[in-house]
């Protein structure tokens, strides 16, 4: 998840995605990690040697056409979250170089991803890349390869021989704009499996997300929405979801999102404007996901929204702010099913 962005306060919202259920068609598609670990996340890359045999590719990236002469064999990513896909789509053994981005790795990840070399704190670093030997560079924000605040351009990266990746729905220059939801991650694994060589493996991966968000929607469908507010805390500034991917999520986990009405995909926000709204739940990203981070939030409610019916009744979820934001990564897709049994207890099956 992309947390906000300090250097950009939200304006105008401009165009909405499609709405919930229309959305819902398009994508048609995403869950169940558990399944994408038992594809792609033990480690092995056969699924992509066997299958990944052409020469060379064309993709798209935020409006420009990116030609490779062969299959990336060093990839760099500009948030761990990234990682989950790669490794769903038996490439991950590729990854060479990360930043330390927004999102904490998932569980199974965080060893191997602690152990690559670092690229920067937020936007890679254009020497780092090259020591790395990177041939492809993902990223989950088209701002992390504009040129500015020290990143380095699209076009910079090209004459070094390193094509650029930018992840469905961060084609948006900041968090002023909304963007696509869930349906950018369906792109992204056609894309993906085109760029690797393994469209097979895509294909099959996007079957199974789909079939777990199909589930969670045929669970909900005669729920009622439970008015949410999404929330998260960065530098000391409180600031609510209002749009792009983490609305969706919310959306498809049955939820209406009472700061839906605010500009771009983030809001600053005060403790008053959140105890105004007195939402039905609140849901609190935690972009650490450690048991320290669950617990400061659990603190941080309890503190601050005593008065709050969703504080006062215990309807309050803290979870990896990956499952609500991550672009590029399977993981929202598990969030979708970790707010709906948050949300709608009365319709979770045991398995």
């Amino acid at each position: 998840m992309s947390q906000p962005n300090l250097d950009h306060p939200s304006p105008s919202r401009g165009l909405r995605t499609a709405p919930y259920r229309t959305r819902l068609a398009a994508l048609g598609a995403l869950l169940a990690l558990t399944a994408v670990g038992a594809t792609g996340c033990g480690g092995t890359d056969t699924g992509s040697r066997q299958e990944g045999r052409a020469s060379g590719t064309t993709f798209e990236s935020c409006g420009r056409t990116v030609e490779l002469d062969r299959a990336p064999k060093r990839v760099a990513i500009t948030t761990d979250a990234i990682a989950d896909t790669l490794y769903a789509l038996g490439v991950g053994d590729r990854i060479v170089a990360k930043t330390r981005g927004e999102s904490a790795p998932a569980p199974e990840l965080k060893e191997r991803l602690a152990a690559l070399p670092g690229l920067g704190t937020r936007n890679p670093n254009t020497e780092a890349l090259i020591a790395a030997r990177s041939d492809l560079l993902i990223t989950d924000q088209v701002e992390k390869v504009s040129g500015k605040g020290g990143s380095p351009s699209v076009a910079e990266l090209k004459r070094l021989g390193i094509a650029t990746y930018v992840v469905g729905g961060g084609c948006a220059a900041d968090l002023s704009a909304d963007t696509s939801g869930l349906e950018a991650l369906d792109a992204d694994l056609r894309q993906l499996g085109a760029i690797f060589g393994v469209e097979t493996r895509a294909r099959a991966l996007a079957g199974t997300l789909r079939g777990s968000l199909d589930e969670v929607r045929r669970r909900i469908a005669r729920e009622p929405g439970r008015e949410v507010a999404e929330i998260s805390q960065v530098a000391g500034q409180l600031y609510v979801t209002t749009g792009g991917l983490a609305d969706d999520v919310l959306e498809r986990a049955g939820g209406k999102n009472v700061f839906a009405d605010l500009p771009g995909q983030f809001a600053p926000v005060s403790a008053e404007q959140i105890v105004a709204r007195n939402p039905q739940a609140i849901i609190v990203d935690d972009f650490t996901a450690t048991a320290k981070g669950q617990n400061d939030a659990i603190a941080f409610l309890n503190r601050t929204f005593p008065t709050v019916d969703a504080v006062k009744k215990g309807r309050f979820l803290v979870i990896d702010a990956a499952k609500t934001g991550a672009r590029g990564s399977t993981r929202p897709v598990e969030g979708v099913t970790e707010i709906a049994r948050f949300l709608h207890p009365s319709t979770s099956r045991s398995r």
